[in-house]
């Protein structure tokens, strides 16, 4: 049926609080060339309407100038508004995770549902139930990860949330995430690290180590970059074949980092304890593998 435009009142709680401006203006002219194609849900209020949902498309209608509009008329309640609301509206691939979040805890403060109930109820997968749930929350507290380009960081934020219980920490450790615009695993490792080193030598320490950049920190996997394999020519019975065999290279480069690791064992003045008992591991590994060389050897020599 049609109604008039100044006869709908939009919802007193709304599931989408970001409507985006540019967005409404992209449909009025639309709503001018073809009408509203999906007419947006309303309910009976006294003698007017008030929005269940559509309301992007109910203020581009006003922005178009029309009088009125075609709609679906339900008689629902508040929770069933908010619940259809909410499923309507989480299938625009713009809508924001905070937005998402804050439906979510609607729901559960109308309900009494449990995150494992909303996402029953729903049909919504229960991770992605937790995820907005736990962004919106980490949204309010100022410890969401926001990249550089203004874009969330949903699996970040839980990742940061699940290693760190203070607010100051989750906050240093997210804005950093942020800044560098880690992945959601490089962001669990950074949290991890933080915690540790914060347990283990103070915050002033954790915060030196939050300071070097990811790709220098020591928590990046390593990755071997490879030099193309040149042609080998037979001199005599060697061919040099094994020379710059990738394995070889692998091997060459990880004897270069246990003499890196020994050299900053050496240098440093913090857990002697330690240090001696990595040497001392690290010299068990080093004779098995001479033992087994030379045992090679021998046999080259048969």
């Amino acid at each position: 049926m049609k109604v008039k435009l100044t006869e709908i009142k939009a919802a007193t709680k709304r599931v989408r609080k970001d409507i985006g401006a540019q967005g409404i203006e992209d449909l009025a002219e639309s709503i001018q060339e073809r009408g509203i194609i999906c007419p947006p849900k309303v309910r009976k209020n006294g003698d007017g309407y008030t929005t269940v949902y559509g309301h992007r498309r109910i203020a581009a209608a006003r922005m178009a100038g029309l009088e009125e509009i075609e709609v679906f008329v339900e008689d629902v309640d508040d929770m069933n508004l908010m619940l259809q609301a909410g499923m309507e509206n989480l299938s625009k691939e713009d809508m924001n995770a905070e937005d998402k979040g804050e439906w979510v805890f609607q729901i559960g403060n109308e309900t009494g549902w449990t995150l494992m109930e909303i996402a029953r109820q729903t049909g919504i997968p229960k991770s992605n139930i937790y995820a907005w749930a736990t962004y919106y929350k980490e949204k309010q507290a100022g410890t969401a990860v926001e990249s550089t380009n203004g874009s969330e960081k949903i699996a970040q934020t839980i990742e940061i949330a699940k290693e760190l219980d203070d607010p100051k920490d989750k906050k240093a450790v997210a804005k950093k995430v942020g800044d560098e615009d880690l992945t959601w695993r490089q962001a669990r490792s950074v949290a991890a690290e933080y915690k540790r080193i914060k347990t283990e030598f103070g915050e002033k320490h954790a915060n030196k180590a939050l300071a070097t950049p990811f790709s220098k920190s020591g928590l990046a996997p390593y990755v071997p970059t490879y030099k193309p394999t040149p042609v080998v020519k037979p001199v005599g019975d060697i061919l040099f074949q094994w020379v710059r065999d990738r394995r070889v290279i692998d091997a060459e480069i990880g004897l270069k980092a246990i003499s890196a690791c020994v050299s900053d064992i050496n240098r440093s003045t913090e857990d002697r304890g330690g240090g001696k008992a990595v040497l001392k591991n690290l010299i068990g590994r080093t004779e098995k593998v001479l033992n087994q060389m030379h045992e090679v050897l021998d046999g080259y020599g048969k």
